[in-house]
């Protein structure tokens, strides 16, 4: 069953799709989602909740990995972190299991590298390039699916 990693930006999120096991990731599909308008934080969550239920209900994933962001600031906090909760929620009412990172989580022994390994240009050598958006901030949401193979 394929597993979903998901790492949130400013004006949107990133998620990315594997299958497979942690020795042998299969990549299966990423996209970059942009936040349509919202003017207020009640349509931004409305707006989450709904994009977050589709893309569950398209891959119905085994379980979620998620990569935190541990610095915002107060007046970013409801774009951080009310979407993470939502997502649990979301997670919860659908019995699938979700597991949170931070960057610091993702070092190469995680992965039965080697501590010289570069995880980010070694997401290339194990799974491909995919551009367009095969940047830092996409590799976390694939680091964060990797984490849960």
């Amino acid at each position: 069953m394929p597993v979903l990693g998901i790492n949130l930006e400013k004006n949107g999120f990133r998620y990315t799709l594997l299958e497979g096991t942690k020795d042998a990731p299969k990549f299966i599909e990423k996209q970059k989602v942009a936040i349509n308008a919202a003017s207020d934080i009640s349509e931004l969550m409305d707006w989450y909740e709904t994009t977050f239920q589709n893309l569950v209900s398209k891959y119905n994933p085994s379980i979620i990995g998620i990569k935190l962001s541990l610095d915002a600031k107060k007046a970013s906090i409801p774009y951080w972190y009310y979407p993470y909760g939502v997502l649990h929620n979301i997670s919860y009412k659908k019995k699938i299991e979700i597991f949170e990172f931070v960057p610091a989580n993702f070092t190469p022994s995680k992965f039965g590298f080697k501590k010289s390994i570069n995880l980010y240009n070694h997401i290339d050598d194990v799974m491909g390039v995919h551009k367009p958006h095969w940047d830092k901030s996409q590799k976390y949401s694939v680091l964060a699916a990797w984490m849960v193979l």
